[in-house]
């Protein structure tokens, strides 16, 4: 089971997912902070194997990655489309993914990330493409 914090300041996005992650067995989600002393205090409780992190909740990352390092969760950066995929390498996130992901690719990146792969969603790539086709293009990016 790869238990999940979702760490997001927009609850319609939180809700969705919340909704999507429902209904797949592998994955739990034990935590949806809204805040970053929300997300301070369900990492302290918590041990969970990835943190979906919003990147609104950057200016506290300072804590939030030592927790992370503490407890070896995987970051998984939720970006804006105006964000850079940049911040994958200056966080040593293990992914990236835009609030643009159907809910396939979403599923898919936080397995990846889990097993200790690299995931990084292509910027906008999913523009008139069906899932299938993006998690394809997913798997050739990934190998770095």
């Amino acid at each position: 089971m790869i238990k999940v914090i979702l760490a997001d300041h927009q609850a319609l996005f939180r809700i969705g997912m919340v909704r999507v992650l429902a209904e797949v067995d592998d994955i739990c989600i034990v935590g949806e902070p809204q805040s970053a002393d929300q997300l301070l205090d369900q990492l302290d409780e918590s041990n969970p194997d990835v943190l979906i992190l919003s990147t609104a909740f950057l200016p506290a990352f300072k804590e939030i990655r030592r927790m992370l390092q503490r407890r070896q969760t995987a970051l998984l950066v939720l970006a804006d489309e105006s964000d850079q995929a940049a911040y994958t390498f200056w966080l040593r996130a293990r992914g990236i993914i835009y609030r643009s992901v159907d809910a396939p690719l979403f599923i898919d990146a936080m397995r990846r990330v889990a097993r200790g792969e690299l995931f990084i969603q292509p910027y906008s790539s999913d523009a008139g493409k069906t899932g299938t086709e993006v998690a394809a293009n997913e798997q050739d990016s990934t190998r770095l």
